[in-house]
């Protein structure tokens, strides 16, 4: 259950913060019974968005084509400066840090390297 929710919640972050009844219509269910089924998980809605966008932002970040401002928008912040305040709490790097470590690596490990 949580990993729908989170896929939702993707799915929807640039539009605005995600509500708990936009996605439990969504997939189809009242808006208390999500949030019995995630309490059942061990999670809660705002974890669910929390994770979403910090998974949403990793991947984003890592292509290294696509503007920060344009992650930031996707992940759903207003600001590129509380996108980049939350993604050091993520990351423990400011995103172009964490992109500039992973161009590294893969550099490092050459083409067609695994790993």
């Amino acid at each position: 259950m949580p990993a729908q929710v989170r896929h939702q919640v993707a799915a929807v972050l640039s539009e605005g913060p995600p509500r708990l009844e936009q996605i439990a219509a969504e997939m189809g269910l009242g808006a208390r019974t999500l949030q019995r089924r995630l309490d059942a998980a061990g999670s809660s809605f705002q974890t669910e968005v929390a994770g979403a966008r910090r998974d949403l932002a990793m991947r984003l970040v890592g292509e290294a084509r696509r503007p920060l401002a344009e992650v930031a928008f996707l992940t759903g912040f207003a600001e590129q400066s509380s996108f980049t305040r939350a993604f050091r709490r993520w990351a423990g790097v400011s995103p172009g840090r964490y992109r500039q470590d992973l161009r590294t690596q893969s550099e490092t490990r050459g083409p067609g390297a695994r790993g």
